[in-house]
């Protein structure tokens, strides 16, 4: 790799964790948010959704913008976006106000994800598995970073103080803009399609179809469990430091299983990742659900290694999906990345509710076992990956 190739892929990783920083900062202390205005838990979930449905489902769009129109714009504007709006949220007093910074921060994140991914893709070369593994597992431990963040400036600081925490964000959005370098359009072949044609031709893919599918499990598995579960302790008598403690561990062990993915992968083959990340969470849900009340510290590791399973597979898949279609780079990003946690998203209302009906616990069962079910498509992926 040329030296300004590895500067753009150690800004971009950065800035991935950054981004997804700001991404995850509201899970742990919405319970404290949705306490201050007197809303519900479907409410909070219905918000919840908004925001995903906003960053999620916008990335394929923004992905194909990106494709074609090779500048650094949703970059540093989609990190600007993500810290101010998702920061504002200590200061909301209704549902609504709360839905439209969640909106707003969300789609701050939709911006940056597509253009990075496809720019790793583009400056990696022959390491693509390598810094995509990296690339990934930055934007997890940011994930991870943004509960304790947040519940730390919630616990010892007040939740009305959270607008501190766009600081850092606007800091970094704007060493992003001098440090990177531009992207120098004219070395890459852009998108000549259609929207349409495009969006028809990734789903005549079967192999991309599938991988939409396992993206989208993994990431009801660990959307659900990390907004659900401190919803949960809260009940429980926790405060909100120890919830986001026990968030930001879930998803940093996830952030490790998704560094470590391309080592097991060469181990064990990329087919069986996709079977450990989608069959052995509902097997480690029974475990440390049936135990949460008789030793919560050995359920809490095992809600931990849940979050280890589960993300085994996340680089794995954005790399294959990447090789299948190289052509839509930004594009392929933002399905795998983006709208398959949009999927979930739509789901997000009919799974608060169920779970203020029948129960955190037993929601939590019911979501794990989808993949287990599910797990039976990867038969029908290729026996090898794609050539890069």
């Amino acid at each position: 790799m040329q030296p300004e190739n590895k500067k753009a892929v150690a800004w971009l990783t950065l800035g991935h964790g950054m981004a997804d920083s700001y991404s995850g900062f509201i899970n742990p202390i919405l319970p404290f948010i949705v306490a201050n205005i007197g809303a519900s838990l479907t409410m909070a979930t219905c918000a919840m959704s908004a925001s995903q449905l906003f960053s999620s489902m916008m990335q394929p769009v923004f992905g194909y913008i990106a494709d074609k129109w090779q500048k650094r714009f949703f970059i540093f504007w989609g990190i600007i976006m993500a810290s101010v709006f998702f920061s504002l949220t200590g200061l909301v007093h209704n549902i609504w106000q709360l839905a439209l910074c969640l909106i707003l921060g969300g789609v701050g994140v939709g911006f940056y994800h597509p253009q990075a991914t496809g720019f790793v893709v583009r400056y990696s070369g022959k390491k693509l598995a390598e810094y995509m593994s990296i690339f990934i597992a930055a934007g997890t431990i940011g994930y991870s970073l943004g509960p304790i963040i947040s519940s730390t400036i919630t616990q010892f600081l007040g939740v009305t103080k959270l607008p501190l925490a766009s600081v850092w964000g606007l800091v970094f959005a704007f060493l992003v803009f001098v440090c990177v370098p531009k992207i120098q359009a004219k070395n890459f072949v852009k998108n000549q399609n259609s929207f349409k044609t495009t969006i028809t031709d990734i789903f005549k893919n079967k192999t991309v179809r599938i991988l939409i599918m396992v993206s989208a499990l993994k990431s009801l598995v660990s959307s659900s469990f990390s907004i659900l579960m401190p919803f949960y302790w809260k009940s429980m008598g926790y405060n909100a430091f120890q919830i986001g403690l026990a968030v930001f561990l879930f998803l940093t062990v996830g952030a490790f299983g998704t560094y470590i993915s391309s080592r097991y992968e060469k181990v064990i083959g990329y087919k069986n990742v996709f079977y450990t990340s989608l069959i052995v969470p509902f097997l480690l849900t029974l475990v440390f659900v049936s135990l949460i009340k008789i030793t919560p510290l050995l359920s809490f590791l095992l809600f931990v290694l849940t979050g280890f399973v589960t993300m085994l597979s996340v680089s794995i898949n954005m790399v294959m999906a990447q090789k299948t279609m190289p052509q839509y780079k930004s594009m392929i990003s933002g399905f795998i990345g983006g709208f398959s946690w949009g999927i979930v998203g739509v789901f997000l209302p009919l799974i608060g509710y169920v779970a203020q009906n029948i129960g955190i616990i037993k929601t939590l069962v019911i979501i794990s076992f989808i993949p287990f079910v599910l797990s039976y498509f990867v038969r029908f992926l290729p026996d090898k990956q794609p050539e890069a």
